[in-house]
Protein backbone atom coordinates (compact mmCIF):
# COMPACT_ATOMS: atom_id res chain seq x y z
CA UNK A 1 0.00 0.00 0.00
CA UNK A 2 2.69 2.53 1.12
CA UNK A 3 4.33 1.70 -2.02
CA UNK A 4 1.64 2.41 -4.66
CA UNK A 5 1.13 5.48 -2.34
CA UNK A 6 4.68 6.65 -3.05
CA UNK A 7 4.22 5.45 -6.69
CA UNK A 8 1.02 7.38 -7.02
CA UNK A 9 2.49 11.05 -5.02
CA UNK A 10 5.51 10.53 -7.84
CA UNK A 11 3.58 9.93 -11.18
CA UNK A 12 1.04 13.13 -9.94
CA UNK A 13 4.48 15.15 -9.03
CA UNK A 14 6.09 14.63 -12.62
CA UNK A 15 2.59 15.23 -13.94
CA UNK A 16 2.14 18.42 -12.53
CA UNK A 17 5.64 19.46 -13.94
CA UNK A 18 4.97 18.43 -17.42
CA UNK A 19 1.38 20.20 -17.14
CA UNK A 20 3.71 23.10 -16.69
CA UNK A 21 5.84 23.16 -18.99
CA UNK A 22 3.64 22.40 -21.92
CA UNK A 23 0.87 24.80 -20.70
CA UNK A 24 -0.36 26.67 -24.22
CA UNK A 25 0.81 30.18 -23.40
CA UNK A 26 4.56 28.90 -23.30
CA UNK A 27 3.99 28.86 -27.14
CA UNK A 28 1.03 31.63 -27.23
CA UNK A 29 2.05 34.47 -25.42
CA UNK A 30 6.50 34.80 -26.55
CA UNK A 31 6.69 37.89 -29.26
CA UNK A 32 7.18 41.73 -30.01
CA UNK A 33 4.74 43.97 -28.01
CA UNK A 34 3.71 47.80 -28.26
CA UNK A 35 3.41 49.20 -24.30
CA UNK A 36 1.32 51.98 -23.02
CA UNK A 37 0.97 52.11 -19.88
CA UNK A 38 0.38 54.91 -16.30
CA UNK A 39 2.52 55.40 -13.24
CA UNK A 40 0.77 53.87 -10.30
CA UNK A 41 -1.36 56.80 -8.54
CA UNK A 42 -3.05 57.74 -11.79
CA UNK A 43 0.89 58.93 -12.73
CA UNK A 44 2.20 60.12 -15.83
CA UNK A 45 1.21 57.79 -19.14
CA UNK A 46 4.16 56.49 -21.13
CA UNK A 47 4.91 53.96 -23.94
CA UNK A 48 7.46 51.88 -25.38
CA UNK A 49 7.94 48.57 -26.56
CA UNK A 50 8.78 44.58 -24.90
CA UNK A 51 9.62 41.28 -26.03
CA UNK A 52 8.53 38.47 -24.17
CA UNK A 53 10.45 35.03 -24.52
CA UNK A 54 9.68 31.59 -23.08
CA UNK A 55 12.43 29.71 -21.31
CA UNK A 56 11.96 26.53 -19.89
CA UNK A 57 8.62 26.80 -18.15
CA UNK A 58 8.81 30.35 -17.34
CA UNK A 59 9.05 33.43 -19.32
CA UNK A 60 11.31 36.75 -19.46
CA UNK A 61 10.31 40.43 -20.24
CA UNK A 62 12.82 42.90 -21.27
CA UNK A 63 10.83 46.22 -22.06
CA UNK A 64 11.98 49.51 -23.38
CA UNK A 65 10.43 52.75 -22.28
CA UNK A 66 11.97 56.48 -22.38
CA UNK A 67 15.40 54.94 -23.00
CA UNK A 68 15.90 52.22 -20.09
CA UNK A 69 15.21 48.83 -20.36
CA UNK A 70 14.31 46.60 -18.01
CA UNK A 71 14.65 42.47 -17.77
CA UNK A 72 11.62 40.61 -15.53
CA UNK A 73 11.37 37.14 -14.84
CA UNK A 74 7.67 35.60 -15.74
CA UNK A 75 5.92 32.94 -14.16
CA UNK A 76 2.57 31.56 -14.39
CA UNK A 77 0.93 31.85 -11.26
CA UNK A 78 -3.27 31.55 -9.87
CA UNK A 79 -3.75 34.67 -7.57
CA UNK A 80 -5.35 34.22 -4.24
CA UNK A 81 -7.32 33.63 -3.34
CA UNK A 82 -7.36 30.71 -5.33
CA UNK A 83 -9.95 29.09 -7.83
CA UNK A 84 -9.56 32.43 -9.83
CA UNK A 85 -8.33 30.95 -13.03
CA UNK A 86 -4.31 31.80 -13.92
CA UNK A 87 -2.36 34.74 -14.45
CA UNK A 88 1.00 35.53 -15.36
CA UNK A 89 3.23 37.17 -13.12
CA UNK A 90 6.23 39.45 -13.74
CA UNK A 91 8.87 40.05 -11.18
CA UNK A 92 11.69 42.91 -11.28
CA UNK A 93 14.31 45.06 -10.00
CA UNK A 94 14.77 48.63 -11.03
CA UNK A 95 16.49 51.49 -9.40
CA UNK A 96 16.84 48.69 -6.66
CA UNK A 97 13.21 48.69 -5.66
CA UNK A 98 11.54 45.38 -6.05
CA UNK A 99 8.05 45.38 -8.76
CA UNK A 100 5.41 43.05 -9.62
CA UNK A 101 3.29 43.08 -12.40
CA UNK A 102 0.25 41.08 -12.72
CA UNK A 103 -1.38 40.17 -15.84
CA UNK A 104 -4.14 38.48 -17.51
CA UNK A 105 -3.77 36.62 -20.87
CA UNK A 106 -6.28 37.30 -23.63
CA UNK A 107 -6.16 36.60 -27.84
CA UNK A 108 -6.43 40.36 -30.11
CA UNK A 109 -8.76 39.39 -33.05
CA UNK A 110 -5.89 38.47 -35.24
CA UNK A 111 -5.29 35.25 -32.30
CA UNK A 112 -1.98 37.20 -30.66
CA UNK A 113 -1.52 37.49 -26.98
CA UNK A 114 -2.45 40.58 -25.45
CA UNK A 115 -1.96 41.35 -22.08
CA UNK A 116 -3.67 43.40 -19.36
CA UNK A 117 -1.46 44.25 -16.66
CA UNK A 118 -1.15 46.03 -13.20
CA UNK A 119 1.33 46.52 -11.61
CA UNK A 120 3.19 47.92 -7.58
CA UNK A 121 6.19 48.24 -6.17
CA UNK A 122 6.38 44.56 -4.42
CA UNK A 123 4.60 45.31 -0.44
CA UNK A 124 3.25 48.77 -1.20
CA UNK A 125 -0.18 49.40 -1.16
CA UNK A 126 -0.59 52.37 -3.90
CA UNK A 127 -4.25 53.86 -3.80
CA UNK A 128 -3.98 53.05 -7.53
CA UNK A 129 -1.24 50.67 -9.49
CA UNK A 130 0.28 51.52 -12.44
CA UNK A 131 -1.44 49.71 -15.61
CA UNK A 132 0.06 48.79 -19.04
CA UNK A 133 -1.39 46.57 -22.13
CA UNK A 134 0.78 44.87 -24.17
CA UNK A 135 -0.16 44.62 -27.98
CA UNK A 136 1.46 42.30 -30.33
CA UNK A 137 3.34 43.28 -33.11
CA UNK A 138 4.13 40.08 -35.17
CA UNK A 139 1.36 40.89 -36.94
CA UNK A 140 2.20 44.57 -37.70
CA UNK A 141 3.19 45.34 -41.76
CA UNK A 142 6.89 44.94 -42.16
CA UNK A 143 8.90 48.38 -42.90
Amino acid sequence: MVKWLMLTILVASAASAKDVEQHPWLSFVPGTFAVVGQQPGGGAAYAGEAKIEARGGDFVLRRTVAGTTVEAAGKIEVPQPPGEGQVLRFRWQEKGVARVMTCLVASDLDNYARLSCVWMIEGNKAPSPGLEAYFSKDAWPRE
